[in-house]
């Protein structure tokens, strides 16, 4: 009995926690939309590196050449795509002199796919400051401009924008709000990444925005080759030399819908979840499995206390699953689902632990990642 009062306990606690923690942060993110856009100003290099992307990266191409901000080059390096990319690129540029398309070299070892096509473009770019994006995100026609100007005004080194993100499926609207929660209040809250003592970065390859000079400071892609999770790499790898990407909500200026179905979203955050803990591949089967604790236990806990007629144990579970609730309705402007999703973090909860845990699995057995037809057995976090 006293056993489930304390998990119970400590499941409530954590929730409400994580709840405070996004309701206080919401209000103390940088919004990009109250800068007074920009229409003169440095180079900016926007480089796109395109595996397989056939699918967005026209529309994405589209977006940056129709940026208020003109001064501004577009590089994709189609990254030894098997599909119709790089026509799909060159035909959204139009012939835009500010185009160009980079043939991606074959990925050397100790090097991951992505951060390979993201330093050859950063070495073929001229502009003043990098903007690092994927290839199936779409940018309002202000973002740069306004992004441009709320990171000149830091003077930081950079900053990196929240997207919106677009979802059609059942299970996106049950796992991603999750996975919003999770980074956002939970791994990387935001006072922790603010704090310059802390080692926690908030960073989505979405939007990374990077001083030139900043970023050759550190070695660029080449200082993180073989770092799993690059766009996190690079934030930590800024504010170890005392700047900061500064998180920022991107909500209204950048969108994309992450993946397309279940099987795509098990691949993709197997990856990423399998690298959440820093070192050795065994430290991250504990936090899976403790996450999943802490998602499932609020329900679990208020339906045994309910059956067992133990108020405290019911009450107990019900300040958790009230707390979940309310974190996925939070969540919204990022990942916007219909209300009757409220009851459903503990599902995307049990998703992502469970992502998590089969990835630690993978780097353990030596196997590594498998993402976008590579294996990464040797990947760090």
């Amino acid at each position: 009995m006293a056993a489930r009062h304390v998990l119970g306990g400590a499941a409530a606690a954590f929730w409400s926690a994580a709840l405070a923690v996004a309701t206080i942060e919401r209000h103390r993110a940088h919004d990009p939309m109250l800068e007074q856009p920009m229409t003169i100003g440095p180079l900016v290099s926007v480089v796109l590196p395109a595996r397989d992307e056939q699918r967005g990266v026209g529309a994405a191409v589209s977006s940056h050449l129709a940026q208020t901000y003109r001064r501004l080059e577009v590089l994709v390096v189609d990254d030894q795509s098997t599909d119709r990319t790089r026509a799909a690129a060159t035909d959204a540029a139009g012939g835009d002199e500010r185009f160009r398309l980079i043939h991606g070299e074959p990925v050397p070892d100790g090097w991951v796919g992505k951060s390979w096509a993201c330093w050859q473009g950063a070495r073929g770019a001229r502009g003043e400051w990098l903007l690092f994006s994927d290839a199936d995100v779409v940018h309002a026609p202000e973002a740069l401009s306004r992004c441009l100007a709320l990171a000149l005004r830091l003077d930081r080194g950079g900053l990196t924008l929240t997207p919106r993100v677009d979802v059609e499926t059942v299970a996106e609207r049950l796992v991603m709000p999750a996975a919003a929660t999770l980074i956002q209040n939970v791994l990387a809250p935001g006072f922790l990444v603010r704090a310059p003592r802390s080692q926690i970065v908030m960073a989505a390859g979405a939007y990374l925005l990077i001083r030139r000079d900043v970023y050759d400071r550190f070695g660029g892609h080449e200082g993180i080759a073989g770092h799993m999770v690059d766009d996190v790499a690079l934030a930590q790898a800024v504010k170890r030399g005392g700047g900061l990407l500064v998180p920022a909500d991107g909500t209204r200026l950048i969108r994309l819908r992450m993946y397309h179905d279940l099987t795509e979203m098990w691949r993709g955050w197997r990856k990423n979840a399998a690298f959440a803990s820093p070192g050795e591949p065994t430290k991250g089967v504990v936090p899976a499995i403790g996450l999943a604790m802490l998602g499932a236990t609020p329900v679990l806990s208020a339906l045994i206390g309910a059956r067992r007629r133990d108020g405290r144990l019911a009450l107990l579970g019900a300040a958790g699953f009230a707390g979940q609730c309310a974190l996925q309705r939070l969540a919204s402007p990022i990942v916007d689902t219909p209300a009757r999703y409220a009851p459903t973090l503990p599902i995307g909860t049990t998703f992502m632990a469970a992502a998590a845990f089969r990835g630690a699995i993978d780097r353990i057995s030596g196997r590594g990642p498998l993402w976008r037809g590579r294996r990464y057995p040797d990947a760090k976090s």
